[in-house]
């Protein structure tokens, strides 16, 4: 995408509350369609809740401004536009009752929204301009390509932290190729001392899918997993049978980082589109004037096959 065919994409009504250029982005295609193929366009991406995203003692570079919320909900709309995904997997929303589910209905988009039990975002009630409820999972589909045939939720296991992580299926009929597929939001727990924690989370998950569904059903997995490739969780989820889309199409590799920040006194990069460099962003990380989140949003495209 070339940065004059994002705006064709984005309605008046956002680009008039937006000020500033999105940062650049390039979708990088080896694949070609061929007769009786189908094409899903893919989002995940974990938007910062509005809740966490203040600046003082937390993003330290980052201007209120570009974390106020009316700044933010456009912007956060924007990308999602600009990316067209078919379906969409979005982690710390807290933003979906007071703002994204009249938008996104417009835009031909069915949702599915799942809060985080003891979200971390209840412990800023007090913050009247950027409390708007429990962050959770959003999980979106085009409904006029998806039929939506069941949806449903569980939470991960407990670790007895403020927070706890789920997951959110629907089970979809893509309606061009009648083909049917199961697709998962999740958010693992963050930081690096609670890997144990994303390991007990991936085995839980793997679990519960080897007792729902067969090895031939078409599954895909969208989340903000919050750790390494070296971590015991990665591993679990290669043998369960899935495939990193992005080492794919990465010659075996993994992106050198999805987010870029700087808290307190520490610089955070992690991995896991052709990503944004840190020229493109700025010198103060995410999220930034011209960016929502401190996550850059991944995208990929499957083919269903018929």
């Amino acid at each position: 995408m070339s940065a004059s065919s994002y705006n064709e994409f984005i309605p008046h009504e956002v680009q008039q509350n937006i000020l500033l250029p999105s940062v650049k982005r390039r979708f990088i295609s080896n694949y070609t369609l061929k007769t009786g193929d189908h094409a899903i366009n893919v989002l995940q991406w974990n938007i910062l809740a509005q809740a966490l995203s203040y600046s003082e003692g937390n993003f330290v570079r980052v201007k209120d401004e570009f974390v106020a919320y009316e700044t933010r909900k456009w912007r956060i709309l924007e990308q999602i536009l600009i990316h067209q995904p078919d379906l969409c997997s979005l982690e710390e929303v807290d933003i979906y009752d007071c703002f994204l589910k009249e938008q996104l209905n417009k835009y031909g988009y069915n949702c599915y929204f799942t809060p985080k039990p003891n979200s971390k975002c209840l412990s800023f009630e007090d913050d009247l301009n950027n409390f708007k409820g429990p962050d959770g999972i959003l999980l979106c589909y085009k409904n006029n390509i998806f039929r939506e045939i069941n949806r449903s939720s569980s939470d991960l296991p407990n670790d007895g932290r403020v927070g706890r992580q789920v997951f959110s299926i629907i089970e979809l009929e893509h309606i061009p190729s009648s083909s049917l597929l199961v697709f998962i939001g999740t958010h693992f727990k963050a930081k690096k001392q609670f890997a144990l924690s994303r390991t007990n989370q991936a085995n839980a998950l793997v679990d519960f899918l080897n007792k729902t569904y067969t090895t031939k059903t078409n599954i895909i997995l969208a989340g903000d997993f919050n750790g390494e490739t070296d971590e015991p969780f990665y591993e679990i989820l290669l043998k369960a049978g899935f495939h990193s889309a992005y080492r794919v199409l990465m010659n075996n590799h993994e992106p050198s980082y999805t987010t870029w920040k700087f808290k307190s006194r520490e610089e955070i990069r992690e991995k896991e589109e052709k990503l944004p460099t840190k020229t493109d962003i700025g010198p103060d990380g995410l999220p930034s004037a011209n960016y929502p989140s401190d996550h850059v949003a991944l995208q990929s495209i499957f083919l269903i096959r018929t």
